[in-house]
């Protein structure tokens, strides 16, 4: 079902959403846009390009109470379960992170079913917003999964998100993606003719020609995978890479956690709460007797190699969307398209020379 709604009408759509629903979506703060929890549909800023993070934190908190115990009496200890009961509304969320949503979707309620996001989850509508604008470092055109929302390695819209949106100007071209989204219209929509679906069309194909960032992914889970000693890593990886951690927290995919129990001093009480971790940090490949990622280089190796090839052997998917946070938000500018090129053999960049 494809539908219109007049821009006029689009503030006081998202006011009506406010009355049963936590509204989260894009707004501008300073030179940032960041996902945040909105006071009033003026708040929204409707033609961003990309955000520092990306919404998955109001899915999969970067810090989260998992369960507390409580003792009773001298022998019992009473387990109490904190699983998220808020209904909420993620607005225009980008193709790249709808798919980067559904990417968790197959980690964390596939085979092994993780309670606390699969709640959340289906407290969640996902309203989805196609792009309008690309940043220099966006190559989601490359990876398949933007910049206007289609079906993705399997991942078909109509069983992750709720509801598509595209800007016509002064108007938005709504598109139902399952039938229980329509209750959030108290009002009628006009009904799409033919030449509000063919503007559509128009403005994905002017928008793809933006693109300035390009990765070839031809073979590349095996390509990757056959160049595992490449100099490439320890090169980028040790005079380079700082191991901050930035590509993982900004990353819309990363799913690593780890746990901390705090406990009372008088012991009336004990939390459990877990929390974002990375792959790029020293602990985290220690066990016992040594570090199997001692390296900054071998650290730097995981990352790339997970999201572009571990992940499709795991999940049948890639693990990049090609959204260009990290690269955004390295602070020594690590480019892992750049990486890929130098070990494909082409032509790359004077920092990777």
């Amino acid at each position: 079902m494809v539908k219109i709604l007049q821009k006029k009408n689009f503030c006081r759509w998202i006011d009506s959403l406010s009355r049963q629903y936590a509204l989260i979506g894009p707004v501008k703060e300073r030179e940032e846009t960041e996902f945040q929890p909105l006071r009033c549909p003026e708040q929204l800023e409707m033609d961003y390009i990309s955000t520092m993070a990306a919404p998955r934190k109001f899915i999969y908190p970067s810090r989260q109470l998992l369960f507390r115990f409580t003792p009773q009496g001298d022998d019992q200890l009473i387990t109490e379960e904190i699983l998220p009961q808020s209904q909420q509304i993620l607005l225009a969320v980008h193709p790249c992170d709808a798919h980067a949503i559904m990417v968790l979707d197959r980690v964390l309620m596939g085979e092994f079913t993780d309670s606390y996001y699969t709640k959340q989850r289906q407290n969640t509508f996902l309203i989805v917003l196609n792009c309008q604008k690309v940043d220099k470092n966006c190559f989601c055109d490359s990876m398949g999964t933007g910049p206007f929302l289609h079906s993705w390695m399997g991942q078909d819209p109509a069983k992750g998100c709720d509801l598509e949106l595209t800007d016509l100007g002064d108007r938005y071209l709504v598109e139902f993606l399952n039938g229980k989204i329509r209750k959030l219209f108290s009002f009628p929509l006009e009904t799409a003719n033919d030449e509000d679906i063919q503007l559509k069309k128009k403005r994905e194909v002017g928008i793809k020609e933006k693109f300035i960032k390009k990765l070839n992914i031809e073979n590349l889970p095996s390509s990757l995978r056959q160049n595992m000693d490449h100099s490439v890593w320890s090169r980028i990886g040790e005079a380079i890479c700082l191991s901050c951690t930035n590509c993982t927290m900004v990353c819309p995919t990363c799913y690593c956690y780890n746990t901390v129990d705090t406990v009372k001093l008088d012991l009336s009480k004990s939390e459990r709460y877990r929390y974002w971790d990375s792959c790029q940090e020293l602990h985290f490949a220690e066990v016992h007797g040594g570090n199997f990622r001692s390296t900054r280089g071998a650290r730097l190796r995981q990352f790339v190699l997970h999201k572009l090839s571990y992940w499709m052997e795991q999940y049948g998917c890639f693990g990049c969307v090609g959204c260009g946070r990290c690269i955004n938000w390295c602070p020594t500018g690590i480019d892992l398209t750049e990486i890929v090129k130098e070990i494909r053999g082409t032509k790359i960049n004077e920092q990777y020379s």
